[in-house]
């Protein structure tokens, strides 16, 4: 059997990913950077669909690519190459063949993650024709945060998403993050189906005793760590303080759960508002990531063969 050259995957057995943690220590000592590779989500993989793409040397994995789909139009992608095997062309083939598996799922947009330090994987991304849209902080809770969640003036409770709860979570994303409703909705059902992933909403009651749904959170947990995500309030009810109170709230439930864990969430940079919110609640940066997007009918990716790439 040929022990070099690529390889394809559902899902990833633990030797594989121990390999995957060793490659990546190895990427982040000498680009001195912090790559974002979504554990969570390549542990949790099912097995029934071509997620994870691996470059093998002598039996030895040096180049890795993984596929985070959340929603049906667009893919998020991370990888990296070791760094003595790059300007080979290892990260082109995987990205070429990634390239081909979102193309038979019809997606149309692939959104690259690049930590803002590596030079090496923001020149060829750029070099295959990716534009940078958005960036996002990387955040973990150090500090000790204001016990005060159970203070605010408006009676509001949080409590986990049910099934019955789709369409209203679903209006929730599309008011929140300006997704389409296909895109909203199969963010929703995808969260609904993981093991690790928590959905909570927040309620408030109103003057008339009615309780109205003003905003969500998702939570993926695992051992030892709960990354926050999908939070938003909605339009008519932000500047009230309901955010700070489900953050400090989802905060308190976790510590309770899970006294040690690590706690940590991404937001936008140019969301001042949030930053400040996350701030002020124990939160601060930890990394800085660039998000590149690569409409998928470009056909450019074929044609690039540098691997010097952390992405």
């Amino acid at each position: 059997m040929n022990n070099t050259g690529l390889r394809t995957y559902t899902q990833l057995d633990a030797e594989q990913l121990e390999a995957l943690h060793r490659l990546e220590d190895i990427c982040n000592e000498h680009d001195q950077i912090i790559l974002k590779l979504n554990w969570d989500s390549l542990r949790a993989r099912t097995g029934d669909v071509a997620n994870d793409y691996v470059y093998v040397v002598d039996g030895e994995i040096v180049g890795f690519l993984g596929i985070y789909q959340f929603c049906a139009s667009e893919v998020e992608i991370s990888g990296m190459v070791h760094p003595d095997y790059r300007r080979q062309g290892i990260f082109s083939q995987l990205v070429k063949e990634a390239q081909q598996e979102c193309g038979r799922r019809q997606v149309e947009k692939l959104i690259f993650i690049c930590a803002r330090p590596s030079l090496s994987g923001k020149e060829y991304l750029e070099s295959i024709g990716s534009k940078c849209s958005f960036s996002e902080y990387w955040m973990t809770l150090t500090g000790e945060h204001v016990q005060d969640a159970d203070h605010h003036p408006a009676k509001i409770e949080l409590r986990q998403a049910e099934t019955s709860d789709v369409a209203l979570l679903t209006q929730l994303n599309m008011d929140g993050f300006d997704m389409n409703e296909e895109d909203a909705r199969g963010y929703v059902e995808t969260a609904m189906l993981s093991q690790q992933d928590y959905i909570f909403i927040a309620d408030c009651q109103q003057e008339n005793g009615e309780w109205l749904p003003i905003g969500k959170i998702h939570v993926m947990r695992e051992e030892g760590s709960a990354f926050l995500f999908g939070f938003s309030v909605q339009p008519e009810h932000r500047g009230r303080g309901y955010g700070r109170w489900i953050l400090r709230s989802i905060i308190e439930r976790m510590k309770e759960q899970q006294p040690t864990a690590k706690i940590e969430l991404e937001v936008a940079v140019e969301n001042e508002r949030a930053l400040g919110l996350y701030t002020s609640c124990g939160f601060h940066v930890r990394n800085i990531n660039d998000y590149y997007v690569l409409e998928l009918a470009s056909d450019r990716v074929e044609q690039v063969a540098s691997d010097n790439i952390v992405v």
